[in-house]
């Protein structure tokens, strides 16, 4: 997180939260949290603290690798692909743009449908992964389940940290 976007933070009133994106109140608490999945989630996309992947690939490996009966290297690429998605998700076309403008002509992006967010296809998944079947599809959307999760309640609950 920059010096600019923390000190920004301290100094707002802004309690406000909003599905998908980062307010001051989020900053704030991935700057206080402990080193749960939600703040090192938070430290992750918001603060570019690289030093965390490792840790957040480890505990997503382990909450989907004995549910679904998978290998430990399995389990691993699908939290990585998991992973990737959440770091990136803006549209690869418009780079998240939503609409290009050429000359006068206002243009929705085809890539994205004009959401401004990159839609990954199971196919897809499956090449990042190496692998196909119910099980990995079912394990990429436990990955994404336990990350949305994670930082839902720790948004919710930034507030009354903050007190």
């Amino acid at each position: 997180m920059s010096r600019e976007s923390l000190a920004r933070a301290t100094n707002s009133k802004n309690l406000e939260m909003e599905s998908g994106v980062t307010h001051d109140v989020d900053r704030l608490a991935a700057a206080a949290s402990g080193h749960t999945l939600g703040g090192l989630l938070l430290r992750l996309r918001e603060g570019g603290q690289d030093r965390w992947l490792r840790r957040i690939v480890l505990i997503l490996t382990n909450r989907v690798r004995d549910k679904h009966k998978l290998t430990r290297s399995i389990a691993e690429r699908c939290a990585i692909a998991a992973l990737e998605e959440f770091i990136s998700p803006h549209c690869r076309v418009c780079n998240g743009a939503r609409v290009m403008m050429i000359e006068k002509v206002k243009i929705v992006c085809d890539g994205c449908g004009g959401t401004g967010l990159q839609r990954f296809s199971n196919a897809s998944r499956r090449e990042s992964i190496g692998t196909y079947g119910s099980r990995i599809e079912s394990a990429m959307s436990d990955c994404h389940g336990h990350m949305s999760a994670a930082l839902s309640a720790y948004t919710s609950h930034a507030d009354e940290r903050l007190e």
